[in-house]
């Protein structure tokens, strides 16, 4: 998520797996969504939602936008990491708030009990949210090519993006995991598996960022210091 060029020449550095793992390969989730999508569509009948369609859509258009970052992320060299724990459990967190809870919601009835009702303009806002969180996602990363990482690491040879989306934001992607967050419980009327995506990633916001940007200071000092000054972090400044 941060605004790096990254290189692939370093003797000393080794290559990353990044928090996707080495052996993670496109089918696998390819294949979560189909039978999720299939087991929805057979329970619900003539009862299928479109708005509970267009996240399982969307949650599927994200993943496809990544996933050649993914692949390219894992040639990298990284020289210094901040992976850690903590780190990891707050993945896991958005992982099951943003993605594990609403497909097990869209797949079995067992979260059914925690449903709640919106009125039809809540829905069409949240389809207009999660379409400008798709654009601003493939922007981020459009912007980024293979110098993205998905974790605190910092590469080889990284230089400061601050064209395209990062001229004015310094986190756009976390700004369209935020759209898209907030597009969740709009499109999914569960407490469970809609409502909780926002203090789900709001936890890894609060909690990473401010390490993320210490580390883009010690790498790249005035000059990240510079473009904190004529940025923001989520909302153009």
């Amino acid at each position: 998520m941060k605004p790096l060029h990254a290189s692939s020449d370093s003797s000393r550095a080794n290559a990353t797996a990044g928090v996707y793992g080495a052996r993670l390969r496109l089918w696998f989730p390819v294949l979560l969504f189909m039978l999720a999508l299939g087991a929805y569509v057979w329970r619900r009948g003539d009862g299928v939602l479109w708005y509970e369609l267009c996240w399982a859509l969307g949650a599927f258009a994200q993943a496809a936008i990544r996933w050649p970052h993914v692949e390219a992320n894992r040639a990298n060299q990284v020289q210094r990491s901040r992976v850690g724990r903590l780190e990891q459990w707050l993945m896991f967190v958005v992982f099951m708030t943003l993605l594990c809870l609403p497909m097990l919601f869209v797949a079995t009835p067992w979260l059914d009990r925690f449903n709640y009702v919106l009125p039809g303009q809540a829905t069409w806002a949240g389809a207009a949210l999660m379409v400008a969180s798709l654009w601003l996602f493939h922007r981020s990363h459009a912007d980024l090519g293979r110098q993205w990482s998905p974790s605190l690491e910092v590469h080889s040879e990284h230089a400061l993006i601050t064209h395209g989306v990062y001229r004015r934001l310094r986190h756009p992607m976390y700004a369209s995991i935020w759209l898209f967050a907030l597009a969740q419980p709009l499109l999914v009327h569960n407490w469970a598996a809609g409502a909780l995506a926002i203090p789900g990633f709001a936890l890894l916001y609060f909690l990473r960022v401010p390490q993320e940007e210490r580390l883009m200071l010690e790498t790249f000092g005035d000059a990240y210091r510079e473009y904190m000054g004529r940025s923001g972090r989520i909302w153009p400044r």
